[in-house]
């Protein structure tokens, strides 16, 4: 997995805007777009703790967290704004074990595992990335020697691939945690382990899973079994751009001093909207459940840089804005009609589930 890092500034969620542009102006003075109102200054993010009953994996995951995270001088946990440590910290916490906090989290003096814990894969996840991050995971190659050969700058495969996971390099130190979530098992990757591979996505594994049917049934299961409280987070994300358009040219003059024209608002908004859509899947959807109820979701870790979920958002996005936005599809994958508006992907282009060639019709 490569580096996952983000910025540093404080409760910061997005990327840093271009020099001279709306967005540079806009964050200079804290604005925040939520939807249906426009707010100015910096917003608090309330961490919950998790319940669950324990299970094997739970002690060997804590000690794996404990033995990856960079420690600070007062004994606290950094993140050091890479977001696998911030993901791990997250699940020390849920854990039982931390307390989150600036730049880290902050170990408790008491520490027990709470009545129910976070989700598996969310915590097979975190132990992925942290171990690829610590280099103790490292992916070999499709088509590199076999296990236990090594060749000029690549590492001794001690894993064997298999359920189109890579051979790989796993740490000594790595190994309870792996094997007591279910991920390997004498020395192979499991079935268990793929999906979990997928929110990694190594390069070396070639692991196209949008094309795998798992990947695209859910995509449509997804699309037909939208909860309630889903579909009007959605239909709140997908009208943003052209609600809030004026207002935030009038709010840029008020409060930034900068004149923006229409177009330049609703690219930014466009952009947020892509974010807002993004950690919406990150929190409420998951491979192997669909939408997530409210109540499931606070066992979920959030993880921002999924490469599955930010993919299915992207996908889901380009399908069903445009159709919360009143648009009449006229070919299944080229243009639509949407009454000279753009939606919150920025485009009138969408596909249907019509037409799609990973489906079988």
């Amino acid at each position: 997995m490569a580096k996952r890092s983000r910025s540093p500034a404080e409760g910061e969620k997005v990327q840093t805007a271009l020099p001279g542009s709306l967005g540079e102006a806009l964050d200079e003075i804290g604005f925040q777009p939520l939807g249906r109102r426009i707010i100015v200054g910096k917003q608090t993010e309330q961490t919950e703790r998790h319940p669950r009953t324990s299970t094997d994996w739970s002690v060997p995951a804590i000690e794996f967290f404990r033995f990856t995270l960079p420690r600070a001088p007062n004994g606290d946990w950094e993140h050091l704004s890479i977001a696998a440590h911030e993901v791990a910290c997250q699940a020390m916490a849920t854990l039982g074990q931390a307390i989150v906090v600036d730049g880290g989290a902050q170990p408790v003096s008491d520490p027990a595992l709470p009545a129910k814990l976070p989700r598996w894969d969310d915590i097979a996840t975190a132990v992925v990335w942290a171990a690829s991050q610590s280099g103790l995971l490292r992916y070999r190659r499709r088509g590199r020697t076999g296990l236990g050969k090594r060749s000029s700058g690549f590492p001794r495969a001690n894993i064997r691939a298999g359920y189109g996971c890579p051979q790989a390099d796993l740490g000594a130190e790595a190994f309870p945690a792996f094997e007591s979530l279910g991920l390997i098992s004498d020395r192979s990757w499991t079935a268990a382990a793929e999906t979990i591979l997928w929110r990694d996505n190594p390069y070396e594994a070639g692991m196209n899973f949008t094309r795998d049917k798992r990947y695209v049934e859910a995509l449509y299961a997804a699309i037909s079994r939208m909860p309630e409280d889903i579909a009007t987070k959605i239909k709140d994300i997908a009208e943003m751009p052209t609600n809030e358009a004026a207002g935030l040219v009038d709010f840029a003059k008020r409060y930034a001093h900068r004149d923006a024209t229409r177009h330049e608002a609703l690219v930014f908004l466009q952009d947020r909207s892509r974010r807002l859509l993004s950690d919406l899947f990150a929190k409420r959807w998951r491979m192997g459940d669909g939408w997530l109820s409210f109540e499931e979701s606070k066992h979920a870790l959030l993880l921002e840089l999924d490469p599955l979920s930010i993919q299915m958002s992207m996908e889901f996005g380009t399908i069903v804005i445009p159709r919360k936005l009143g648009c009449e599809v006229k070919d299944c994958r080229m243009s639509i009609s949407c009454g000279g508006g753009q939606n919150a992907m920025g485009s009138c282009a969408a596909c249907c589930t019509r037409g799609d060639p990973r489906v079988k019709e």
